[in-house]
């Protein structure tokens, strides 16, 4: 039993080999894209008017300076945007502020900026023996670098929240002023929560954004061929199949003051893939062979921190030159 099934495997590896080659080859990639889109995001408020701390000032806090629900615990700076209005006859309002910046939603794009290594192994196989034409089956592994920046000018959005606080009687300084330092007696008490709560937008600063997807990128290729022999030594050959892939990328930011990172992620991919071939014989069993091949993946999205880069496999190619054994 042991001897037919040593037969048997022996056959096939025979019949396999038959009128198959083997070929490697080294080439480059051109035209990955992908897409980069940043999400809007606020960057915080350095003082946090929900706190009654403003960037211009304060309103409350302590305790022990606030009665009858007026408090004689504040602060203001008008050179620092603080508004002080006060009325004829007395009283007034203060209104204090805090800013925050939004980076703005955003979208860039990013191309390889010159061509990428690839290297490709296959095996191909006849399956008729015609003088002509002739239909076969094709299986390959590849690898192929991915390597894509972009520089883009992105713009932000500035908040910001204001608060009045009204007084009954009395007047304000129209510089600034600190209950903390000047004490509390003979100034006016302040309201302890505000009368009325505003929110402006203006327009923000331009930044820097760079972005950058390097990657690579594993896949199986299989798929029937069909070759054409042209002369004695040249051979035509095209193929057409099935690809699954595996892509290990890593996908990094920096937005300057606005923050920056990195991190990895990997996945399978599925999709198809044509080439054409132009083969030489130079000896009995060997020769030379170039072509190109295009490959179209299902798209590749990476996340990271409100910002993602979706590479995109609709453009790109590659061309190849390597030895056959046949």
């Amino acid at each position: 039993m042991k001897k037919q099934t040593l037969l048997i495997v022996s056959g096939l590896c025979v019949c396999l080999c038959a009128r198959a080659e083997f070929c490697a080859s080294a080439g480059a990639s051109f035209n990955y894209k992908a897409g980069f889109r940043t999400a809007g995001a606020a960057q915080g408020f350095a003082n946090d008017p929900s706190a009654q701390t403003y960037d211009n000032g304060h309103a409350g806090g302590d305790p022990a300076l606030s009665r009858g629900g007026y408090t004689w615990d504040y602060s203001y700076d008008t050179a620092k945007g603080a508004v002080v209005n006060n009325a004829t006859g007395g009283g007034g309002s203060l209104m204090l502020s805090s800013a925050r910046t939004h980076t703005d939603a955003q979208q860039s794009s990013g191309e390889q900026s010159e061509a990428q290594p690839a290297i490709e192994l296959y095996w191909q196989h006849d399956l008729t023996t015609n003088e002509t034409f002739n239909l076969g089956v094709r299986a390959a592994f590849r690898w192929q670098r991915v390597d894509l920046d972009s520089t883009a000018v992105y713009s932000t959005t500035i908040e910001t929240v204001s608060d009045t606080y009204e007084y009954s009687a009395g007047s304000l300084l129209f510089d600034r002023y600190d209950t903390g330092t000047d004490g509390a007696i003979g100034v006016p008490g302040l309201g302890d929560t505000p009368t009325s709560s505003s929110t402006a937008y203006t327009a923000g600063e331009s930044y820097t954004a760079l972005r950058e997807l390097r990657a690579d990128l594993f896949a199986l290729d299989l798929g029937p061929t069909l070759s054409w022999t042209l002369t004695e030594k040249l051979r035509l050959s095209a193929s057409l199949g099935g690809t699954l892939a595996w892509i290990d990328s890593e996908f990094s930011y920096d937005d300057g003051a606005y923050g920056s990172g990195k991190n990895s992620d990997s996945d399978f991919l599925l999709g198809v893939y044509a080439g054409a071939d132009l083969s030489y014989q130079l000896g009995e069993h060997w020769g030379l062979f170039g072509g190109a091949a295009i490959t179209r993946l299902e798209n590749f999205e990476q996340q990271l921190d409100g910002r993602s880069a979706e590479l995109q496999f609709d453009g790109s190619y590659t061309v190849r030159a390597g030895l056959f054994i046949r």
